[in-house]
């Protein structure tokens, strides 16, 4: 299969001569209170023409995490390689405000996804068919933005609940100046990545003048571990302090760097 888009790839780039390569990533380097520092670079390639564009991500050790081919026909976004370790083929259009795909993965089942928008109140929903279909859902009311997640695998419910507010900003027409970001959450791990039923949690941010933006936040699963942060971010540098349960607080400094 990777041949066949290293191929498609080859045939794409020839059909008109090439227009652009874009370079994007992230560098992030991250050095704990014992004084090791670790690092991980992420680097995407993007080579594009008028029929379409061909994508190449590189880890740390220039190793490829993913390769795939994009291109747009009669309304129909195409869409051929390696993303995540899941080699597949895909297919999506736009209809009205509703955009829906399908995905064949290789060697495996084909899946269905949809996402629009209706009334202010944006939709997406993976793997419609499955009986593991994953559901998201914001809307913003009244300053509060707010999101819904919900997952289901077999007969489990998986639901994540995630509101957050600015309060006591100024808005004007270069943006939103000065107050506090209030969030909470529900059902969601320490890290705000994953379900963890019965978990709760939420910070306080606010942007202080020479310092940076600082965040405060806590976290307690269903068994009563708590988690509690403190963190500083200024420019690309991040300084946070946190501690899990009954173990000391840890310090770190991190660096992160887009382009």
């Amino acid at each position: 299969m990777k041949k066949f888009i290293a191929a498609m790839a080859a045939l794409l780039m020839s059909a008109t001569s090439v227009a652009s390569i874009a370079l994007s990533g992230s560098y992030t380097g991250t050095l704990n209170d014992s004084g090791v520092y670790t690092q991980d670079l992420t680097t995407t390639l993007v080579g594009s023409n008028a029929a379409g564009a061909v994508t190449v991500t590189l880890d740390k050790d220039f190793a490829v995490d993913d390769m795939f081919v994009e291109s747009t026909i009669g309304g129909i976004k195409f869409k051929l390689g390696e993303v995540d370790d899941v080699t597949s083929i895909g297919a999506s259009t736009t209809i009205g405000p509703i955009t829906v795909g399908a995905n064949q993965v290789s060697g495996g089942a084909t899946t269905f996804d949809a996402s629009g928008s209706f009334a202010g109140v944006t939709v997406a929903s993976t793997n419609v068919t499955s009986d593991a279909r994953a559901t998201t859902a914001s809307y913003k009311v009244a300053g509060v933005s707010l999101e819904l997640q919900h997952a289901k695998s077999g007969t489990d419910h998986q639901v994540e609940v995630v509101a957050s507010r600015l309060i006591g900003g100024t808005t004007t027409i270069d943006g939103t100046t000065g107050g506090f970001t209030v969030s909470v959450d529900k059902n969601q791990n320490a890290a705000n990545d994953a379900f963890e039923d019965g978990s709760v949690g939420g910070s306080v941010a606010t942007a202080i003048g020479g310092l940076g933006t600082v965040t405060v936040s806590g976290h307690k699963t269903s068994a009563d571990v708590k988690t509690i942060g403190l963190s500083v971010a200024s420019g690309i540098f991040t300084a946070a302090w946190d501690k899990v349960g009954s173990a000391d607080g840890a310090l770190s400094l991190k660096a992160v760097v887009a382009f």
